[in-house]
């Protein structure tokens, strides 16, 4: 925030030619607050922040707040991981990629945020092996048409041009890397699960588990097994 209002004053000073008291004054003018409040997590800005802070901190801390928790949910709901993975923001492209990233985390249930980054990672591997096997498919087929065509009406078929052959072999050479991205990032997955230490409880009447508070009772032997 601190950075963003000297950005302004700069701004107000070099570019603006103001005094350095009247761009203070313009920068420490008041905010709309509720436009900022109604503005969605990401578009709000240091400055917009910076702005309300100096008319209400408490309400500018529960903007902040606000994006805090508008990030966590893009993150757990996979839609982070997603627009990582659009070129245009297309809805279909979206859901395809929402639907493999839950198939994946209803096959592992991950355990804790390391796990679910792992996930994203495995979704994304995923559909950019897809992506890329889908233009293999296109190149390859197109070149063995032309070849059948050149065929019928010749006899014989020329080879493909280095174009079309340099296209195939990076097409063929994307997958097969993403296939083995999500090879690895599965054994680093399973790797990690396989060595976290269990968690043996014992004698403990009550504890906490991330937000849950579980109580514990000790089982007590049968009557008929006490001396």
């Amino acid at each position: 925030m601190a950075h963003a209002h000297h950005q302004m004053l700069t701004f107000y000073t070099r570019d603006l030619g103001l005094s350095n008291e009247e761009a203070l004054a313009r920068a420490s003018g008041g905010a709309d607050i509720e436009r900022a409040e109604t503005t969605p997590a990401d578009q709000l800005d240091w400055w917009a922040l910076n702005r309300v802070a100096q008319v209400d901190p408490e309400r500018a801390a529960r903007l902040w707040e606000r994006a805090l928790d508008e990030a966590r949910d893009e993150l757990m709901s996979g839609h982070r991981s997603a627009k990582a993975m659009e070129a245009h923001g297309g809805l279909w492209q979206r859901a395809q990629f929402l639907a493999i990233l839950q198939a994946f985390i209803d096959a592992w249930e991950p355990r804790g945020g390391i796990e679910a980054a792992l996930i994203d990672s495995l979704a994304q591997a995923f559909t950019s092996q897809l992506f890329w096997q889908a233009r293999l498919t296109v190149l390859s087929s197109t070149e063995a048409e032309r070849q059948d065509r050149e065929i019928k009406q010749r006899g014989e078929w020329e080879p493909p041009t280095v174009d079309a052959a340099a296209a195939i072999d990076q097409a063929a050479a994307m997958v097969d890397r993403f296939n083995r991205l999500f090879a690895r990032t599965l054994r680093a997955l399973r790797d990690l699960r396989r060595y976290t230490p269990q968690v043996v409880v014992q004698n403990v009447g009550q504890m906490n588990l991330a937000r849950a508070q579980v109580n514990v009772a000790r089982a007590e032997p049968p009557l008929d097994e006490v001396e």
